[in-house]
């Protein structure tokens, strides 16, 4: 009963955006367009050859590499690196890739997943410039949300012994086929979904005619760029970087269920990437206002000196 209201309610929702879409199409048709002049000329061309030259490398035995070099097993750090390097939702992939090629177990899937989300550092570093005129937030934003994960990594991971059963062919043009369709899979998902949640967050916004703090709230909660950029409304940089780092750490919808889509049919489960969002976030909170504290400290010692010093 429970499972067909949802599908009931689902299927209204779908309704009412198709009836809305044939009523204002010539909006629908620009926000589509801007949005795939986005995505072609931002997120696509860095993303989908990352992908594929990642890929390669996990093909060709780079964890073993720096596992015999290390002498540690470095599946969880080469994970986590790669992943703070491309943004979300790659570590889903990686996390699928490395459990479809039989180098770690799903125990250790379910674990990797929780610690693996980041935003991609050049575009949160090239939009937060543009938001927040303060760079003290801006590293207090990146070093929570690197500390965090780096703190569930070091908890939840799993201690497992290397394996290296991959299932790829040695020769070089089927793994490179293998690769791009399997990356051009993984950018289609995020398009997709990405669009999707920011038609309904358009709609929404102009229907309800929404301002302030829930304008935020809604463009956070459905895509994170429109809403890392909606807290340029606020005055206060504090609390607009406070914003911001949920955003990033939650993730908006469109984050979750390209997670979830990617996860699909491999075993790994949704609920653990959902756990790993929720200590993130309060391990982030916590770790920022620690951050935050100890820089207006210094700020305060350093006016106070330079105040000293000067009579």
């Amino acid at each position: 009963m429970k499972k067909n209201y949802k599908n009931i309610l689902i299927l209204i929702i779908l309704l009412l955006i198709l009836i809305y879409y044939l009523f204002n199409n010539n909006l629908i048709i620009n926000n589509v367009l801007d949005y795939s002049k986005l995505f072609l000329t931002r997120l696509f061309p860095v993303s989908f050859i990352f992908y594929i030259i990642i890929g390669l490398l996990i093909d060709y035995g780079i964890i073993e590499f720096m596992s015999n070099i290390l002498h540690i097993n470095t599946t969880n750090l080469f994970v986590y690196l790669i992943s703070m390097l491309s943004g979300f939702p790659s570590g889903s992939k990686y996390t699928k890739d490395l459990l479809n090629k039989g180098i770690i177990d799903l125990d250790s899937a379910n674990k990797m997943i929780m610690y693996s989300h980041f935003p991609n550092p050049l575009f949160i570093l090239s939009s937060l410039n543009m938001i927040i005129k303060n760079k003290y937030i801006i590293k207090n934003i990146l070093i929570s949300i690197i500390l965090s994960n780096l703190i569930i990594m070091i908890i939840f991971s799993n201690k497992n012994k290397f394996s290296n059963n991959n299932i790829y062919s040695n020769d070089f043009s089927t793994n490179l086929v293998k690769e791009i369709n399997n990356s051009f899979k993984t950018m289609f998902i995020i398009y997709g979904t990405s669009l999707f949640f920011d038609l309904i967050s358009s709609m929404i916004l102009k229907i309800f005619k929404l301002k302030g703090f829930y304008y935020i709230i809604i463009c956070g909660l459905f895509d994170l760029t429109r809403g890392i950029y909606s807290t340029i409304i606020i005055s206060n940089n504090y609390l607009r970087g406070l914003l911001i780092l949920l955003f990033i750490s939650m993730g908006g919808i469109s984050i979750h269920l390209q997670t979830k889509s990617i996860l699909a049919d491999t075993g790994i489960k949704y609920k653990y990437f959902v756990q790993g969002r929720i200590i993130g976030t309060i391990l982030c909170i916590i770790i920022y206002f620690i951050l935050t504290s100890c820089t207006t400290l210094n700020i305060i010692y350093r006016t106070d000196y330079i105040y000293t010093i000067s009579s």
